[in-house]
């Protein structure tokens, strides 16, 4: 054990320890004292605390920071993340939450804290400020012992399996030894073929996975992700929030199902900006509540799967604003809430037709490519200038698009083609056996705070029996697990030598 000083004062010939503890420096050393006593260290005891303090200082690392370890290290700061806490703690496996300083420009507590009234929150009967339910978790999660971290992750490190007997063949596209939970998925269906012989089943764990972040080094046996996913942003005059003298959460949003009841909009015209299936849903929710909802999208024809704009399309109050963009939003003296936006518009390429999509989305690795074609062939083809309109509305929609906060996780994890973490059908077990995903950064369908939240308890209760199967020796050895799943959901190597978690 390294010896801890009061005032780091490691060579004066009086020190006093703040704990019972030896000097291990690898040889016997008599040093050994109990707490507060104050000793007259020998020029052979003072060169085994130089040592040790050596040692530990590269236990630290080269940068110097402080390591720290945890059985689960929860990383991310929304609901998905403090569900995650409060099961874990209550395991007593003594989480840490890191929720990050402004990751992603947006502060701890995830997308809920750019949200103005959480209506749909079970157990809110009133409206509660999306600022203060992200507080009520935290402080939930702290009751029961999480410790709250400030702090971002800026790096990770997962590759702590050793690949015994296996070439490099059985080894999965990221580079972990392990098969995609797509692939095992795969070949437990009937007719698959089967896992290749000494792959990732073979694989023995050489230690605890590896965090960063902005303010010490941490080791974890365990590792739950929920970073989210932001909502992509349009920028222009007046999209910014009040700060900047623009309407963001006052007419302004990413989400119509969180704001779309609100009063600013209820029997008002709005709008949706997007082309896609999310901009398709979103539309149509939003005629539940507005008067009118305009599309506006820059092309010619919609990206939407063919039923979502047939259905949209369809409704009386959906009106499709073509080859448009939005130039400005403006807002009302009066109330500081929306009022208006100013749109340019262009005019219908030649000839070419209006309506469903030309081609299926393409991926986020060539989203960008296709879109820069689209959007070369869409000036070639206008007739003449833009023409800028006023369009009155007291509601704006992003429906662009999410980025999932998962740059840090490059080379680590399976990504998909949108930068999702990628799981197992129905779990929360990633690519890498000991590492979870919850939230909104695996899940691009709902993005709802109380699925979130769902899947946080999904991922504490398999990160409980990963650990149980760990102590039991089992877990390393069934990596690959994912592909038979057992009861509850988990793999059948890991059920068959843990305990069933505590009600």
């Amino acid at each position: 054990r390294v010896l801890s000083f009061d005032n780091n004062c490691l060579f004066t010939m009086s020190t006093r320890l703040r704990a019972p503890s030896q000097c291990c420096v690898g040889t016997a050393c008599p040093l050994r004292v109990n707490a507060r006593s104050r000793i007259t260290p020998t020029s052979f005891q003072r060169r085994c605390l130089r040592v040790a303090v050596v040692k530990a200082s590269a236990s630290a690392g080269a940068d110097g920071k402080q390591p720290l370890h945890t059985r689960v290290a929860i990383i991310g700061g929304g609901p998905a993340a403090h569900t995650a806490a409060i099961y874990a703690a209550r395991a007593e496996l003594e989480p840490i939450v890191f929720e990050g300083f402004m990751a992603a420009g947006i502060a701890p507590g995830g997308q809920l804290t750019t949200t103005t009234f959480v209506e749909n929150f079970p157990g809110f009967v009133e409206p509660i400020m999306g600022i203060d339910l992200t507080e009520k978790f935290k402080q939930h999660s702290k009751r029961y012992g999480t410790r709250v971290f400030t702090e971002t992750v800026t790096s990770v490190d997962f590759q702590v399996f050793d690949q015994e007997g296996s070439d490099s063949s059985s080894s999965s596209s990221s580079g972990t030894g392990v098969q995609t939970p797509q692939q095992q998925h795969q070949q437990q269906q009937p007719g698959a073929p089967a896992a290749p012989s000494g792959g990732a089943a073979q694989r023995k764990r050489r230690g605890p996975f590896t965090l960063r972040t902005t303010e010490r080094c941490v080791t974890a046996d365990a590792v739950i992700i929920a970073t989210g996913a932001s909502a992509k942003r349009l920028r222009f005059p007046g999209s910014g929030d009040e700060s900047e003298g623009g309407y963001w959460n006052r007419g302004i949003s990413a989400c119509a199902i969180c704001d779309g009841s609100s009063p600013l909009i209820r029997n008002k015209p709005v709008a949706v900006v997007g082309g896609g299936d999310s901009a398709m849903e979103e539309a149509m929710f939003l005629t539940r509540y507005a008067s009118k909802v305009y599309i506006i999208h820059r092309f010619n024809y919609l990206e939407a799967s063919k039923s979502m704009a047939r259905r949209a399309l369809a409704n009386p109050k959906i009106e499709v604003l073509w080859c448009a963009e939005v130039r400005e939003a403006h807002g009302s003296e009066a109330t500081g809430n929306l009022e208006a936006i100013t749109i340019a518009r262009s005019p219908l390429p030649a000839g070419a037709p209006v309506g469903l999509a030309a081609a299926p989305p393409a991926p986020a690795a060539a989203a960008g490519a296709a879109a820069g074609a689209a959007g070369a062939a869409h000036a070639a083809g206008r007739d003449g200038g833009e023409v800028l309109e006023r369009l009155e509305v007291c509601g704006l929609f992003f429906a662009i698009g999410h980025r999932p906060a998962t740059d840090f996780l490059q080379g680590q994890l399976d990504l998909d083609d949108y930068g999702y973490i990628v799981t197992a059908p129905g779990s929360t077990v990633t690519s890498v056996p000991g590492v979870f995903a919850a939230g909104d950064v695996m899940d691009r369908k709902y993005r709802q705070a109380i699925t979130a939240a769902g899947s946080g308890c999904m991922a504490a209760l398999e990160a409980e029996r990963f650990l149980q199967a760990l102590d039991a020796g089992v877990a390393p050895a069934a990596a690959a697990g994912v592909a038979e799943r057992g009861e509850g959901g988990m793999p059948q190597q890991w059920t068959a030598s843990a305990a069933a978690p505590p009600a």
